[in-house]
């Protein structure tokens, strides 16, 4: 057996109006503090190109994994970051939430925003234990909850058609822009497609979105998760709090949790 740290981490995208909270102002402050949660394996949501060439430059104990939603594989990416010391890179693929999951920057014709959603995924074979695991990293729409819930539907069956075909156990991060009591949660929360039931391994973390201001508690919510059908402790999940002089590692507290593979 061996343990591993998994998060995931929306790093919100750089736009200006963050003001000090801006990625460009925080970066610093990412580097310098991300490293103490030791992480092995991150799924990140909302990385645009320079933000996914800064990982890869300043962080080059992880490789990272993942190209962008649009049509020409540029804007947001879900990249998958991984320990290279502790693991190979089996496969690697990326599908589109949409009707037509290969086609790049394809989207649901119902309700869904402009924005195409995808969802990142690879298989690791752990180097210590010679052991596999598939890990998903997603972003749901935050617009639309019919395209939510096609999202979440597609990822799911896509997740039940790779265990029918090479089972191993299963890592599913994201931001879900979806609480506990929505239809989507409920329907990952012990979806049984993948052998053992997926649990949410930061049911107990609290809030996870803080807009920059957790003094606003209206403003805040849970929608970030880690489900897994690995073991567990729920004791030893946790969030990243790390502030500093006004910065804070994003506008979403990066959750993690203890797994044993």
């Amino acid at each position: 057996m061996a343990e591993i740290t998994v998060f995931t981490y929306n790093l919100r995208t750089d736009v200006e109006r963050d003001g000090i909270n801006s990625f460009t102002n925080r970066r610093d402050f990412i580097k310098s503090r991300f490293p103490a949660y030791h992480a092995d394996l991150v799924g990140f949501q909302e990385t645009n190109p320079n933000m996914r060439r800064w990982l890869m430059e300043n962080f080059p104990e992880y490789e990272v994994c993942g190209m962008g939603r649009g049509a020409a594989l540029d804007n947001e990416s879900n990249v998958i970051a991984y320990r290279c010391s502790l693991f190979d890179l089996v496969t690697l693929d990326m599908f589109w939430l949409s009707d037509t999951p290969n086609k790049p920057g394809s989207r649901f014709a119902t309700d869904q925003s402009v924005c195409p959603r995808i969802c990142t995924v690879v298989t690791l074979c752990h180097r210590e234990t010679g052991k596999l695991l598939r890990h998903y990293n997603t972003h749901l729409d935050h617009v639309g909850a019919m395209a939510q819930a096609q999202g979440i539907t597609l990822i799911l069956s896509r997740m039940a058609a790779d265990y029918a075909r090479w089972p191993m156990p299963v890592i599913l991060t994201g931001d879900f822009n979806a609480t506990p009591d929505s239809a989507v949660y409920r329907s990952v929360q012990g979806f049984s497609g993948c052998g053992a039931p997926l649990l949410d391994m930061t049911a107990n973390v609290g809030d996870t979105f803080h807009a920059f201001n957790p003094e606003r508690k209206e403003e805040q919510m849970k929608i970030d998760y880690l489900f897994t059908n690995l073991p567990c402790d729920p004791a030893r999940s946790f969030k990243a709090t790390d502030t500093e002089n006004g910065q804070y590692l994003s506008d979403h507290y990066p959750v993690g949790a203890v797994l044993t593979l």
